[in-house]
């Protein structure tokens, strides 16, 4: 009886180049992602203050707020992180800077409401949401926020995201290799 059932189960069974086919697609799929991630945190750890966007204003509002991301998924997460945030006279985005150890004091003592400040900043399209690529911003020509923390946080993820792409294209060839090559069970 088990024989039959083994049986009929083996009608049901993928082909081995149908596997092999998605397995490659899947891995050069993610590859891409981490490959695209790496582009993007490039961008941001190699930028020139010269090229991106300069604002100089008067602080309206300053303080530290929470800031929500999540995750989507199966086991969907929230994370709840502390953020300095400046809003400006005259200017509708929100400028947020985070900070992993979540220590703000030195923002918070230096920045005062009516300072005229000058940002460097990449704008943001969307609305109603904190503008986290803020670079640096100077009061009277002195870095009170230094574009290094913002830009060694996006280097270091350049690098991960870097050695991820790399080794989930050597696993993808290296997992194609067996499948061509009879390795993997039938």
């Amino acid at each position: 009886m088990t024989n039959s059932i083994f049986r009929a189960l083996r009608k049901f069974r993928i082909p081995r180049a149908i596997k092999r086919f998605f397995n490659l697609v899947a891995g050069l799929l993610l590859t891409t992602c981490c490959f695209f991630g790496a582009y993007l945190t490039f961008q941001n750890g190699w930028t020139d203050l010269n090229k991106v966007d300069k604002l100089e204003g008067i602080i309206l509002e300053k303080g530290i707020t929470t800031n929500q991301t999540s995750t989507s998924g199966r086991y969907r997460t929230t994370l709840n992180n502390q953020v300095f945030y400046l809003k400006l006279q005259g200017f509708d985005q929100t400028f947020g800077v985070y900070n992993p150890q979540q220590s703000y004091g030195h923002l918070d003592n230096n920045l005062y409401v009516g300072d005229t400040v000058k940002v460097f900043y990449n704008h943001s399209n969307l609305e109603g949401k904190l503008n986290l690529e803020t670079f640096q911003i100077e009061k009277k020509n002195q870095k009170i926020l230094d574009s290094r923390d913002f830009k060694g946080r996006e280097r270091i993820g350049f690098y991960i995201s870097l050695a991820g792409g790399f080794g989930l294209l050597f696993l993808t060839f290296y997992q194609d290799r067996k499948y061509k090559t009879g390795k993997l069970d039938k």
